[in-house]
């Protein structure tokens, strides 16, 4: 029996000890061969950091630093909220594009198009700084919490076995820190999906609306 608790426990300290250097990794930027380097120790995701999406990124109207946008229209400012909305499916807001475009009857102008999808953008922008602020404290937590589990790994293995009582609480301790990491970090991928996300629906918000241009 002690042989085999001995060997469970020499597998769990391996994964531990695994799971804390995969965390070094992956928040000092080194996850991926394919990553850009990271210029944000802090930024935990394969994908580039982009702070902000820039209009000429996605935009080929009106240059919407030239755009002045409209005074008081509270059905713009609602249009712009629903179109930047993520909970709006981007097939519905195509539509609601198409509907706006139509109900101007004939005044949907360049200028008009541009200034809708810099409030849009801007909304749009304004939501993607907060997710990468959040991701940015989900690394945080992680390289913290990373680290302890290194820390408890260490006194785990200069403990005096004889303290039996001790030594399964620091154990348990250690192991419910590594359970939480590892939840944690299954959900990394989705997190930083989100930006890239709203990347892709920015773009294809702007192909909508310039599809009315002309």
């Amino acid at each position: 029996m002690t042989g085999a608790t001995g060997m469970a426990g020499s597998r769990t300290l391996s994964r531990c000890l695994l799971l804390a250097a995969v965390a070094s990794m992956m928040w000092s930027g080194q996850v991926s061969a394919q990553a850009a380097p990271a210029a944000d120790p802090d930024w935990p995701c394969v994908q580039r950091l982009l702070p902000e999406i820039a209009g000429g990124m996605v935009w080929a109207g009106p240059p919407l630093d030239q755009v002045e946008m409209p005074d008081s229209d509270r059905e713009f400012d609602a249009l712009a909220r629903e179109l930047a909305a993520r909970r709006v499916p981007i097939e519905q807001a195509e539509q609601d594009i198409d509907a706006y475009v139509q109900a101007l009857n004939g005044q949907a102008t360049p200028e008009r198009l541009a200034a809708l999808f810099k409030a849009t953008l801007a909304i749009i922008n304004d939501d993607r700084s907060s997710i990468i602020n959040g991701i940015k404290k989900f690394s945080k937590g992680q390289r913290t919490l990373a680290e302890k589990i290194n820390a408890k790994n260490q006194e785990i293995e200069g403990m005096d076995r004889s303290d039996v009582l001790a030594h399964d609480a620091a154990v348990a301790e250690r192991d419910w820190d590594v359970r939480i990491f590892d939840d944690r970090r299954h959900s990394l991928t989705y997190l930083c999906e989100q930006p890239v996300l709203l990347e892709q629906r920015a773009f294809t918000l702007a192909r909508a609306l310039a599809s009315h241009l002309e």
